[in-house]
């Protein structure tokens, strides 16, 4: 049976491995792609994040959502649909902040943002260019070992179908 030839595997994990390298694919923002995971009855939301909050500190909630409204300039409604959606996933809620912010001012992306702000541009620059290169130099020397060992295990281990 092919399916339980090393061989097979090998060339599955390749193929499955090029189809997939959108993974850590970057869009235009400089951050991986974001898609909200989500069940079929999209059961859990932004709301029930909120009403739990609410039943379980009620005088932080209201403390949290006045000052939302003072300090953002919020109705009552958007500063708890605000809040709701903070509860339900706050590290995409800071990305998406960070991201809106950062078109606002004009920054093609967080490089772009961090050069400027930085107080020595070429410097930062630089790091940002070193740090990307050598971890992609890293991530492509993994793979290559991973192949390679996969690639002489199954060389030297062929598959011999029961009864041969």
């Amino acid at each position: 049976m092919i399916i339980r030839s090393p061989s097979f595997l090998v060339a599955f994990v390749i193929a499955v491995s090029c189809l997939r390298t959108n993974a850590f694919s970057i869009n235009g923002s400089g951050l991986p792609s974001q898609r909200r995971a989500s069940t079929s009855l999209n059961v859990f939301g932004p709301k029930q994040a909120l009403a739990i909050e609410k039943r379980k500190n009620p005088q932080q909630f209201e403390s949290t959502i006045q000052g939302l409204m003072r300090a953002k300039n919020l109705t009552r409604d958007q500063a708890e649909k605000r809040y709701g959606e903070f509860l339900l996933d706050p590290d995409g809620f800071a990305l998406k902040a960070s991201e809106a912010e950062r078109r606002e001012v004009g920054y093609k992306d967080w490089i772009e943002q961090a050069v400027a702000k930085s107080d020595d541009p070429d410097a930062t620059r630089d790091r940002i260019e070193a740090f990307t290169k050598r971890n992609q130099l890293k991530g492509t020397a993994i793979m290559a070992l991973g192949s390679a060992a996969l690639l002489a295990y199954s060389s030297s281990n062929p598959y011999i179908p029961p009864g041969h």
